[in-house]
């Protein structure tokens, strides 16, 4: 009798050690396949936003004038400071997508762990507009050359999160920060004298560092008999916190060439310009559920990655450029608009410079 006690009591446990083990399979598997999507979503919104910002931060650092002038032997102006603000409108379907896209993934990885049923469904709620306008500025300098018909021009501005844990009606919780930088140096092949038009051929580089937050949560019910991963029996009512952070530094060598004309107080200006840019990409995601306090181990998870995109990747963006200022005095306001016609989207700035 007590043999077959035994007996039974070795049988209930390996039937459990086995239904047990099948549980941490499904788990790790789960987890596996969610990484890998997870993985692939914050890289295509990387690739979507590595194509905005060259381009959108392109009338940074810019100058109605297609020559400032020599400072020596030269009359005045020949040094212009001054400030910059555009907005480029982003459609920012992609964004939505991905959001739902991770929506997708996280419900068949809890449907898949047993966590919630087949039936049940899960999704992040948000209303994300349709547009984004993008923002960008720059504070810059521009000083003419020596003897040579050329001016060099310098621009940058770095700021703290546009929007810190902010949200957009019922969108998810967002982070956007930036640095922009950037040189160039213009050679006048007409300096503008008489009837003729001011003309320069121009290369430059930029520099941005883009960081964008998204982050949201959403409760669900765990059903009974889901266990975590040391086996401990969990049900009722959880919480889902997910959040991913891109990081990207864009590099971008351009080259330009650039008309301008002065009517009495006007000047209105047109330039084509082809930029060339790399990547420095990185990633980081995570998603963390909690009973109450508690965090579930078996629904929780993280990753980060860092690699580069090259020229060939990228890809090369092709743009025009112009816009007039008015001049009165040593000022000169500045309405400056841009198209690419690699990313389709145009850009438009105000500025504001003072000119000696």
């Amino acid at each position: 009798m007590k043999l077959k006690k035994i007996l039974a009591a070795f049988m209930f446990a390996g039937i459990a050690g086995a239904v047990y083990s099948v549980d941490s399979n499904q788990i790790a598997q789960a987890k596996a396949a969610l990484k890998v999507q997870l993985s692939s979503i914050n890289k295509s919104l990387i690739q979507e936003f590595e194509g905005i910002l060259p381009g959108a931060n392109s009338l940074s650092g810019i100058q109605p004038d297609a020559f400032i002038g020599k400072v020596f032997p030269s009359p005045l102006p020949h040094l212009a400071i001054g400030v910059n603000a555009s907005v480029t409108p982003v459609k920012a379907v992609f964004v939505s997508d991905n959001i739902k896209s991770v929506s997708g993934a996280v419900t068949s990885a809890l449907k898949s762990t047993g966590a919630i049923s087949e039936s049940e469904s899960f999704s992040f709620d948000f209303q994300f507009p349709d547009t984004l306008p993008y923002p960008a500025a720059s504070v810059s300098a521009r000083v003419g050359g020596f003897v040579l018909p050329f001016d060099i021009g310098l621009w940058g501005v770095t700021t703290g999160s546009v929007f810190h844990n902010k949200s957009i009606g019922n969108s998810p919780v967002l982070d956007f920060e930036y640095t922009a930088l950037g040189a160039d140096v213009r050679y006048a092949i007409l300096e503008g004298n008489g009837i003729f038009p001011k003309v320069s051929i121009g290369a430059g580089y930029q520099f941005v560092r883009q960081n964008i937050g998204i982050s949201f949560s959403k409760g669900f019910t765990i059903q009974s008999g889901f266990q975590d991963e040391d086996g401990t029996p969990i049900s009722g009512d959880a919480k889902i916190d997910s959040g991913f952070n891109l990081k990207i530094d864009t590099h971008t060598f351009f080259g330009q060439i650039q008309v301008s004309k002065t009517f009495l107080i006007v000047t209105p200006y047109l330039g084509l310009k082809a930029l060339f840019t790399t990547a420095s990409c990185g990633y980081d995601w995570s998603y963390e559920s909690y009973l109450e306090n508690t965090k579930i181990n078996a629904l929780s998870d993280k990753a980060s990655k860092n690699y580069i995109r090259t020229y060939s990747e990228v890809g090369i963006q092709t743009q025009i450029f112009g816009g007039v200022s008015l001049n009165l005095a040593f000022f000169q306001t500045c309405l400056n608009a841009a198209y690419n016609f690699s990313s389709q989207m145009f850009t438009g700035s105000l500025g504001v410079n003072f000119k000696l």
